[in-house]
């Protein structure tokens, strides 16, 4: 049993017990009342009953922060009930008293064979199908009635000296006060970790700021007349430093970038077909935006659009003058893309504190298969139909596959509610380049994610258009399904037609179908998942039937990191032989 659920029976016990003791004082003849130590009984009732309320007290603070009020008031009433043999809820238990869970358990324990040994000289009926324990066995088989209060069939008997009560009932005591200590302890240690704790959210949201500012920034920089024809697409990214905890910090040279690549469909009619660019964040709070070398402003001869070369030209730069404000404001983003096409593999641009695209400098140092060719395979594709290489289907292997999971998971969250992650986005969404090198002549380690811009603000500026399913947590039901394709190497698609036979009917991405699919996939392969992906799939799909949840609540995007990407990241790098940072 673990030790919430022996709670439930010691809080259910007690007062069973109490009532039994009272039921057999009121019974004792009142000569034997006044000659054996039964006189003093009442004396140890009350403080039974004080005891049973010190515990309920100390029992109700320890639950209180890890149940809703709801759950809390179940548990109080039924001490029999199923919340107490919830595995989560003992889950929650030792991640609320960590160090202190072992101890809490060897005094709980303590309390139950003290309440064993007085109910073992009761003569109470016990339940004969319940073996595993007594308590449970007593409170099987004498419930409380309709007015609240415990009723015997039998006549109580009692046998115990006044010398063993009295030193159970110290012991007792004893036991309950430490549950006391570690209770107010553990809220002490809570608060402390509460304010140590690294503020994943918060890194998260930033992110987030920062996409969206882009997204409108790249929409307004399409000025050009061809501007239907080009389309964005952004690098998904782990961005493991956002998840760094403890002493180990995030390097302060480690600046906010954005990869995109740009491409445009209007064939002979455009000068530039493709083009990969790497565009820096000006934090609010730093000067320098990352780039090539720093390089004395005399020694700099570059193509750029402002009056001064490209970032960053100094290392001690004027705080009153940034280093972004001397590049000029981009106006017309195919313009710039043309003017350093084809003369370097990567352009960058910096994206200045008031959401100004400035720039454009070449970069250089990029892998040369990033830049290898315009044509992408989507994320379904490899999984379905893999590309043949040298005879052989090029196959995503488990490596691969446990990396992409931690990516899509850290992109969910790190892009949710912004235009360029869709809230029911699949497998197709997912693109890689391909590349003129490698196993199978994709870029694995680089997955894109396509927006529209134009077309995404034509549908935000349309209000009569009609609008569709939508969830506050529609795309946690989305990774869920795409952790599961991951961890088994096939589509949602194919899984559906392997176990339904669906060849006829098209695949339906409705968000309830998805739902119920992932749920019984997740059900019937659950032996065979790897606790990381479970409890990353179980979290998704826990938080997407929550009407109460969002993950634009901190706590809840907080939680969301915790339950999903940290043991996904931690679960790869023990995968890698790699410790967890």
């Amino acid at each position: 049993m673990s030790g919430v659920e022996v709670v439930g029976l010691v809080l259910g016990s007690i007062p069973l017990i109490i009532s039994a003791l009272e039921s057999y004082n009121e019974g004792l003849d009142p000569l034997k009342s006044f000659v054996r130590w039964e006189r003093e009984l009442p004396q140890f009732i009350r403080k039974l009953r004080n005891q049973h309320v010190h515990f309920a007290q100390t029992t109700r603070l320890l639950l209180e922060s890890i149940t809703t009020e709801f759950e809390l008031a179940e548990m109080l009433s039924e001490p029999s009930g199923q919340l107490w043999k919830d595995d989560e809820m003992s889950t929650k238990l030792k991640e609320k008293l960590q160090e202190s869970y072992h101890a809490y358990q060897s005094t709980i324990a303590d309390i139950e064979r003290i309440m064993k040994k007085i109910a073992s000289k009761l003569d109470l009926d016990r339940a004969t199908e319940l073996t595993r324990n007594d308590l449970e066995a007593i409170l099987a088989a004498n419930p409380k009635k309709g007015n609240d209060k415990f009723e015997f069939r039998k006549r109580i008997r009692f046998g115990m000296s006044k010398k063993t009560i009295k030193g159970l009932l110290e012991q007792l005591d004893d036991c309950n006060k430490e549950l006391e200590r570690f209770t107010d302890r553990s809220e002490k240690l809570e608060t402390y970790r509460k304010a140590t704790k690294p503020s994943f959210a918060t890194r998260l949201q930033r992110i987030q700021g920062y996409a969206k500012n882009l997204h409108g920034s790249l929409l307004s920089s399409w000025s050009c007349s061809c501007r239907s024809y080009h389309r964005t697409s952004l690098q998904l990214e782990q961005r493991g430093n956002l998840y760094t905890s403890g002493l180990k910090k995030s390097s302060s040279s480690s600046k906010t970038c954005f990869t995109v690549s740009f491409s445009s469909s209007g064939g002979d009619v455009h000068p530039w077909n493709w083009q990969v660019a790497e565009i820096y964040v000006e934090d609010e709070d730093s000067y320098l935006a990352p780039g090539p070398p720093v390089i004395k402003p005399k020694m700099m001869k570059t193509v750029s659009f402002g009056e001064k070369p490209p970032p960053p030209y100094s290392a001690t730069p004027d705080p009153a003058t940034t280093l972004t404000q001397s590049l000029k404001v981009v106006d017309d983003l195919c313009a710039s893309i043309q003017q350093l096409y084809k003369s370097s593999p990567c352009i960058g641009f910096s994206f200045d504190s008031k959401s100004k695209l400035r720039g454009v400098y070449p970069l250089k140092g990029i892998p040369e298969k990033q830049m290898a060719s315009c044509e992408v395979v989507t994320l379904n594709e490899l999984l379905d139909k893999p590309p043949v290489v040298n005879g052989r289907p090029a196959k995503l292997s488990k490596k691969e596959r446990y990396s992409l999971a931690v990516t899509l998971a850290s992109s969910a969250l790190q892009l949710n509610n912004t235009p360029w992650f869709p809230d029911q986005f699949g497998a197709k969404d997912i693109q890689f380049h391909r590349t003129s090198s490698g196993p199978r002549l994709i870029d694995i380690d680089h997955p894109y994610v396509s927006s529209k811009l134009i077309e995404l603000a034509k549908d935000t500026q349309d209000p009569s258009k009609p609008r569709g399913f939508h969830n506050k947590n529609t795309i946690l039901l989305a990774l869920a399904v795409a952790l599961l394709e991951l961890y088994f190497g096939v589509s949602a698609e194919k899984h559906q037609e392997f176990e339904h036979g669906q060849t006829e009917q098209p695949f339906n991405p409705n968000p309830w179908m998805l739902c119920a699919m992932a749920y019984e996939w997740t059900e019937v392969e659950r032996e065979n998942l790897s606790a990381a992906f479970l409890s990353a799939v179980t979290h998704c799909l826990r938080c997407f039937n929550d009407p109460g949840a969002s993950l634009q609540d901190s706590e809840f995007l907080q939680a969301a990191v915790e339950g999903i990407v940290l043991p996904l990241q931690e679960e790869l790098s023990q995968f890698l032989g790699k410790t967890t940072p």
